[in-house]
């Protein structure tokens, strides 16, 4: 199944072609990576006066959903009963706030119908609690954030 989408420029000015030849499923990891990184590329090279094309917003929320399915898979395969699915508590606090920044943006490019939001909103509302606990924590010990 090879599905041919329109050409999208890259920073250093040569047009790629967005085709996808395999089903999102059955791409390897790295694969799945460079096609978000694409679809990501593709989606900023639009101008902010263009809307971004439905099928560009649809080919991202499916990959990231695979992304997230795997990620689930691997936590699961690990026999982590933790419910920390983002692994939000090794990162630095600069490193939550600049993820959420990320995923904020990532909100404003897909329609509210978008089945990505699901992922996003559950990240986002791990960071929170993340922070939240770092915050109460500091409170606890006196020393302000």
């Amino acid at each position: 199944m090879q599905e041919t989408r329109p050409q999208a420029s890259t920073p250093e000015g040569h047009d790629t072609m967005i085709t996808r030849q395999h089903p999102v499923y059955a791409l390897t990891t790295y694969v799945l990576n460079e096609r978000r990184s694409a679809l990501e590329r593709a989606i900023r090279e639009i101008p902010p006066s263009a809307g971004v094309p439905r099928y560009l917003r649809d080919d991202l929320a499916e990959v990231m959903a695979e992304q997230e399915q795997r990620a689930r898979i691997r936590l699961a395969s690990r026999g982590n009963d933790d419910q920390d699915h983002y692994c939000v508590r090794q990162l630095t606090t600069s490193e939550l706030e600049s993820i959420k920044r990320q995923l904020q943006a990532n909100l404003g490019l897909i329609t509210a119908d978008s089945p990505a939001r699901v992922p996003i909103q559950a990240h986002m509302r791990a960071i929170d609690v993340e922070l939240a606990e770092r915050s109460d924590r500091h409170y606890a010990s006196g020393i302000l954030p």
